[in-house]
């Protein structure tokens, strides 16, 4: 007999299907550097399939009146309902796409699927894997919030210009960090990770005339952490990620300045 949790899993495998031809669509059209113009704009770090989170933070959203949604990624593996979770965004985006807006994680991606729990989750199910993976193709890297602002999953890969990021050369983006020592330095993550410099932000930051960078990747106790004399933001919005009694974080931008709200307590 089948039990109701494998029957539910089923059924959101089927229900996520059905929209990814749609959502496909929306991405294939939206470039790998998402502009971003309009404010006040919400801000969310990793979530890492824990729906509770999610819906935590789409009721701020509501609370808060914010039309603007910025999600930096990570929304699968490492948590139990991260079928779940990608329905609950893409629908989303489907019913507001003007104002929701979704940047691809280091976990989006089949490597990381397959080790770090999604792939057991979908119950091992390979095809299904490979038409997801598909969708996490088509997906932005980053965006540039008020020309000032820009937000990605992991971090930069020098001090380029933006307009050379491409969808189909996302690693370093999704998954370098930021380090105190100075330049590109080799990374704990793995050999083919990067960490980035305080000489490498501002760099990076002189080159595409903008402030800061806010970025997500990494957990934290307090759910964020200001690097570099607040040129730069490391977001996180999965509470007691993997048992680790993190506190979560999502900010809010406005006016081109950064508040930031700790889940459960006040504006920090």
């Amino acid at each position: 007999m089948v039990s109701k949790k494998v029957s539910r899993k089923v059924a959101a495998k089927e229900e996520l299907l059905l929209l990814l031809p749609e959502i496909d669509r929306i991405f294939d059209s939206e470039p790998a550097v998402l502009r971003i113009d309009t404010e006040p704009v919400m801000i969310v770090g990793d979530i890492h399939g824990n729906l509770q989170a999610l819906e935590y933070v789409i009721e701020k959203r509501e609370e808060m009146n914010y039309k603007n949604f910025l999600f930096l990624g990570d929304y699968v593996d490492r948590g139990p309902q991260g079928t779940e979770a990608l329905i609950r965004l893409f629908r989303m985006k489907l019913e507001d796409p003007d104002h929701i807006f979704l940047l691809r994680g280091n976990h989006e991606t089949v490597d990381m699927n397959i080790y770090y729990g999604f792939f057991a989750e979908i119950g091992f199910d390979e095809e299904f894997l490979f038409r997801v993976s598909q969708t996490y193709d088509k997906m932005p890297i980053a965006a540039v919030l008020s020309g000032h602002t820009f937000c990605v999953h992991g971090g930069i890969n020098g001090i380029g210009s933006i307009n050379d990021i491409r969808k189909e050369k996302a690693f370093p983006y999704l998954w370098n960090d930021p380090s105190n020592h100075p330049g590109l330095t080799a990374s704990r993550r793995g050999s083919t990770v990067k960490e980035f410099g305080p000489d490498i932000v501002d760099g990076f930051l002189k080159t595409n005339h903008l402030k800061r960078i806010v970025r997500g990747h990494t957990a934290l106790d307090k759910g964020y952490r200001w690097w570099f004399d607040g040129k730069l933001l490391s977001l996180f919005s999965c509470p007691d990620y993997v048992g680790l009694g993190n506190a979560a974080a999502f900010a809010l931008f406005e006016k081109e300045e950064i508040k930031l709200f700790v889940f459960g307590d006040q504006q920090e």
